[in-house]
Order: structure tokens, then sequence, then C-alpha cells
């Protein structure tokens, strides 16, 4: 493929408000040598569809994704933005290289706290962060969650770093440094955070053990959220996505999924029964 088609198609991807059809657009992209060099040679950091810019690893799942459509996961972006209170805080499990904390700082008017244990994607976050002087508004923690405290290690998915996760006794393939695991409603009482009004967890399997160490969060103040469900790797941590429903609808939730979820979207939806509405969305 030439210079100018995968340029016209970046155009293309960046300005379209489609979601179907981006995985395939950029897989094939990716199955090209030579678009990957180009993918890789692109400005960094980019620029996304709302003006802020942020670093990227070149080759990359995540980071080509922000590449060449410039937003990530289109679905949680409107979950956020409708259901993040200005001035309130989003909790970010399993940040990468930061989309969804930078996005509620720059845009939704927010803070932000930024959960990435892996630390060259952190330091790069963190970078994103400063580069957009977004320092008083996105905190970044190199901490795992969970449900409970322990030190930890995450398995090394280069290309994919979206993919990694905390590793199982049978894991094979580590990053070569421990990480802390804590659970957020300890690292809450020592670092108040100010209103929680959503939460993005996304953390490859371990998604329900981090619900589990938030309860008191969930049950004081109701934030919406937002988690990946994939039973296959809910499995690997005995755990499945009947039983994340079922933990949430027990303390009052409602999964809004048909309004935000798309196909191929592995992430669900959830708002509080009992929580007020977000004034700013609603145009009040």
């Amino acid at each position: 493929m030439g210079r100018t088609a995968p340029s016209v198609l970046r155009f293309l991807a960046g300005h379209s408000p489609i979601s179907r059809g981006r995985w395939p657009m950029l897989s094939a992209l990716r199955d090209d040598p030579e678009c990957r060099d180009w993918l890789a040679s692109l400005e960094n950091p980019t620029r996304t569809r709302h003006g802020f810019r942020i670093f990227t690893l070149p080759g990359d799942l995540t980071s080509d994704w922000i590449k060449l459509h410039g937003q990530h996961e289109s679905g949680t972006e409107r979950f956020i933005l409708d259901n993040l209170r200005p001035g309130s805080t989003l909790v970010d499990v399993g940040a990468n290289v930061g989309y969804f904390s930078l996005l509620a700082a720059a845009v939704g008017r927010a803070k932000a706290v930024a959960f990435e244990p892996q630390l060259p994607v952190a330091d790069l976050l963190q970078r994103s962060v400063s580069h957009n002087r977004l320092d008083a508004s996105v905190r970044v923690e190199r901490v795992a969650l969970s449900n409970a405290r322990a030190t930890a290690r995450m398995t090394s998915c280069p290309g994919n770093t979206g993919h990694s996760r905390m590793a199982r006794a049978e894991d094979k393939e580590l990053q070569p440094y421990p990480v802390p695991v804590a659970t957020l409603d300890e690292w809450v009482d020592e670092h108040p955070a100010g209103p929680v009004s959503a939460c993005k967890i996304d953390t490859e399997g371990t998604e329900l053990r981090v619900l589990q160490g938030m309860s008191r969060l969930i049950d004081r103040e109701g934030p919406a959220i937002t988690v990946e469900v994939a039973d296959d790797l809910l499995a690997d941590f005995g755990a499945s996505g009947r039983e994340i429903r079922e933990f949430l609808e027990s303390r009052g939730y409602a999964d809004v999924s048909g309004k935000y979820g798309h196909r191929g979207d592995r992430n669900s939806y959830f708002v509080s029964r009992h929580r007020r509405p977000n004034r700013a969305a609603a145009g009040a």
C-alpha cells in the first residue's frame, strides 16, 4: 500500500463518527509491513479528536488505534462524558497510555486517578499529563488494584500492552519488576480523591476483584461504572460476567449497555439507580 492510501485512510478514520469497521481498517494496516512502519512514524505525541495530545508506543495496538482514529473506544468515551460531573473524579483502572484520564481532565473538566502498574507505560502517561499541563488534574499511580493488598508481577505482552495483566502462578512471560497491589477502598482512605462520579475498569480478567475491593466506594458514592466483561479472561481468575452483573445489581445498579455498547465492544456499562443525574450532561 502506498503512502497516499494510508494517509487518506487516516484522515477519513480520524473524522468518521461511525464505529463499525474500525478494527478491520486498523488490522489491515498493521498486517502490511509498509503501513506498520508508516503508523510507527506518525507524530508523537499524537493529536486526538478532542485536541489534547497523547504520547504513544510505536507498534502497540492501543497506541496505533488512537493514532489512526483519534480516539479510543467511542462507547466508553460517551459513557464517561455523560456521567462524569465537572469537578469530580474519574477512577481509571488499567489506564494504559491514559486516553480516558486525559479525556476526563481536558474535556470533562474533572480530575482523574490513573492506575497503571506497567512502569514504562505509566511513565509515558505521565509525559502526556505534563505535556497537556494537566498535572493538577491527573494523578498517575503505578499500582495494580484488586480485592486485597499484595505484591505481584505483570505479564509481558509486547505489541499489545493493553493485554498485560496480573500474573498467575502458571504464567511464564513476566515483566521484570514487582508491582504493589492495593484495594481502591484502602487507597482512597489514604489518598482522598474527592467525589468519584465515574470509574473505568479494564484489567484483563481481574475486574470482579477490583469491584470487590471498592465496595465501600460503590455503596457510598454510586459512581457510573464501565467494566470489561470478557468471560474467557475472567474464567482464568475464577470469575464470570454473570458474577459481575450480580455484584453490581445487588448494589442498586442498572445495566445500560444497550445505550453505549456496539458490536465487538466487550465493555458493559452500569449506573446506580440511586444516583442523582449528571446535570451537566442533561443540559441543566
